[in-house]
């Protein structure tokens, strides 16, 4: 058993050490508003949040390969259909796919420019493969809302 406490999270915003038993609620720590509390390899982190910038959590394996796959097929179609609306896009969408190949288990810290890039590949994802936006609905509406958010952000 390693030394440190490791934190399981309860819900959101509830996180309980898995040695010990003790809860914690995000309140106990100081949070500024440009920061999120999350759990990578097992121990509670602050992680910082730029302005626009969202935090998508994958919870299975599966959700990087799953939007990779999205990123390279968008790519991929890029010539023929204009996915992305410029070089500085396709730029973005090449970067994501790289990040996301480097970070399988996240949580990732997505830029509004990453964001639009992913949503774009998602709507040609779901376009050429129906099938394919049936896998993990619950994990495309957590990126199609953190874009929104984004958006919202960037106009305010």
């Amino acid at each position: 058993m390693p030394p440190w406490p490791i934190p399981r999270v309860q819900g959101p915003d509830f996180y309980t050490c898995q040695h010990c038993g003790s809860r914690i609620t995000g309140t106990t720590l100081a949070v500024e508003d440009d920061e999120r509390l999350v759990v990578i390899e097992g121990i509670l982190k602050i992680l910082a949040v730029p302005d626009g910038h969202q935090v998508i959590t994958p919870e299975r394996r599966c959700h990087a390969p799953h939007l990779g796959a999205s990123l390279a097929l968008a790519l991929r179609l890029n010539g023929v259909r204009a996915v992305f609306p410029g070089t500085e896009a396709v730029k973005a969408a090449e970067g994501l796919r790289t990040a996301l190949d480097a970070d399988k288990r996240g949580p990732w810290v997505l830029s509004p420019v990453y964001l639009d890039a992913l949503t774009r590949a998602m709507d040609v994802r779901n376009a050429v493969l129906p099938s394919a936006s049936r896998q993990h609905p619950a994990f495309d509406a957590e990126i199609r809302d953190a874009h929104a958010r984004s958006r919202r952000a960037q106009s305010a």
